[in-house]
């Protein structure tokens, strides 16, 4: 392989593994229960969401 294939496999390896490990410290730090559109809202219960699934079929 030429220098330059290698430059950019490396380049694109250290991309995507970064964004991978980004992406996990952010999970860490604000999960998916804590944050989002819905909140608290009365409408995004479990029950209600759930509801509204089986109603969809």
């Amino acid at each position: 392989m030429s220098t330059l294939a290698i430059t950019m496999m490396v380049l694109f390896i250290l991309i995507i593994w970064g964004g991978l490990v980004i992406s996990t410290i952010a999970l860490r730090r604000f999960p998916d229960e804590s944050v989002g559109d819905f909140g608290t809202s009365p409408y995004a219960t479990d029950e209600v969401l759930i509801d509204q699934e089986f109603h969809r079929h």
